[in-house]
């Protein structure tokens, strides 16, 4: 409980007649504090009387899927059973897994319907979880005091990787509905025919066989332009770092979500690898609804593991997983050179017969403090050990260009795009 304006205006009150009581010849003064003493403490009484029966009810309103760093419009709704208006403070309090708003909100709540608040609600990590319990307290029947209350809510929710824009087309002159465009030396020959799968061209139905069948049936050609895809994410201890407002972990999830509804689109197959210390989940590539449902399904539950990660466990994983030639994209971090060595062993265990594509984040913070000009004692020694480490980022890059490895070394918010950009070039070049 604490006191409200009123409540200190009758505490003031208290005090100056007791000090006039004291001071004064006069005897009505002697026991003119008890008058408003009385009054606070029996309308204090009241309130607490009258708000043990006050019940305030919250929920925890989403509009939509949550996903992983997208602001989702969310909203507390209040109600409660009393016939007159309550007034009411609240934390926005959300989980540790979401973006906090470190603010006092105060809302009048009317009788009989509902009040929303809105808040704008930001994950920051993959995985399910649930809504907490909000501090809050109510203002008494008569504005003396303010009483504490704490809102019980256990609405569950789950945080997903980010997709694509709805209406998106992903790659100019290719679509999974229409007739596939002819490239030059692609030929088609028939495989086999197949139950239809949700993601298939329409032009791949075989509709004589459907006819015959009662379902859908679909052609599955052999084609060396439709290709298979890996991605491979680094879930160890370096996956914690920062990487804008999310982790690399989340960051290596989103771009691997996306990468995989852009390959899909253009029938190619998507298949997946989460490793640390050992692998943690493995997808055999696969095409179509099917395996992006899979993928994202992976991907919702990933956690950052606290032990070093192993690449060259990882790398021998690919191997089995990828039974023809195929684009392997490694979503991992280069800061340390000796974690470095390992990786390169693990990609001169892929190459020739992969085409390995390392995609990792660059820290804008590094490029910051390595241009920043000298204002402290301190900053020329920044400045020197960040170009350092800049130059021998640079140095590691170069020796695994020269072993036939890409790699994409670029800022947290334009990883995804020079992923997507690099698929794409190796594709239209027939790189793999």
């Amino acid at each position: 409980m604490h006191l409200a304006l009123r409540g200190y205006l009758l505490i003031a009150l208290i005090a100056l007649l007791g000090i006039a009581g004291t001071w004064s010849e006069e005897p009505a003064f002697a026991g003119a504090w008890l008058w408003p003493s009385f009054l606070l403490l029996s309308g204090l009484a009241a309130e607490a009387w009258y708000l043990r029966g006050t019940q305030v009810r919250l929920r925890m309103e989403v509009t939509e899927r949550l996903k992983l760093g997208c602001a989702t419009a969310g909203a507390y709704a209040f109600q409660h059973n009393r016939g007159r208006e309550q007034v009411l403070q609240y934390a926005r309090v959300l989980p540790a897994s979401m973006r906090q708003f470190p603010e006092v909100r105060s809302v009048t709540l009317p009788p009989e319907e509902e009040t929303f608040e809105q808040a704008e609600l930001v994950p920051l990590r993959l995985g399910a979880g649930r809504f907490g319990d909000v501090p809050a307290r109510l203002l008494g029947r008569f504005h003396l005091a303010w009483w504490s209350r704490r809102l019980p809510q256990d609405a569950p929710f789950r945080v997903a990787p980010d997709s694509l824009p709805r209406g998106a087309r992903p790659v100019a002159g290719e679509s999974a509905g229409e007739t596939p465009r002819r490239l030059p030396g692609a030929g088609m020959e028939l495989l086999q025919l197949r139950e239809y799968v949700s993601g298939d061209a329409l032009s791949r139905i075989d509709w004589k066989a459907t006819a015959r069948r009662g379902s859908l049936i679909s052609r599955e050609y052999s084609e060396a332009q439709h290709l298979e895809l890996l991605l491979v994410i680094d879930a160890g201890r370096a996956s914690r770092v920062r990487a804008g407002a999310l982790d690399r972990l989340g960051l290596y999830a989103n771009v691997a979500a996306r990468l995989a509804e852009h390959a899909v689109s253009v029938e190619d197959r998507v298949g997946l690898l989460v490793y640390a210390e050992r692998p943690l989940v493995a997808c055999a590539p696969d095409r179509g609804l099917r395996a992006v449902t899979r993928l994202r399904h992976a991907l919702e539950t990933l956690e950052s593991e606290r032990g070093e990660s192993n690449p060259v466990a990882a790398a021998l994983t690919v191997r089995k997983l990828l039974r023809h030639r195929g684009l392997v994209v490694w979503l991992t971090d280069l800061a340390e050179p000796e974690r470095n060595q390992h990786l390169l062993q693990a990609l001169q265990a892929l190459v020739p017969r992969h085409q390995p594509v390392v995609a990792a984040p660059r820290a804008a913070e590094i490029a910051r403090l390595a241009a920043k000009p000298a204002v402290d004692w301190r900053d020329p020694s920044i400045a020197l050990a960040a170009r350092e480490h800049a130059h021998r980022a640079r140095a590691q890059i170069a020796n695994l260009n020269r072993r036939g490895v890409v790699v994409l070394d670029e800022p947290d918010d334009q990883l995804d795009k020079a992923v997507l950009d690099a698929y794409l070039l190796l594709r239209r070049r027939r790189k793999v």
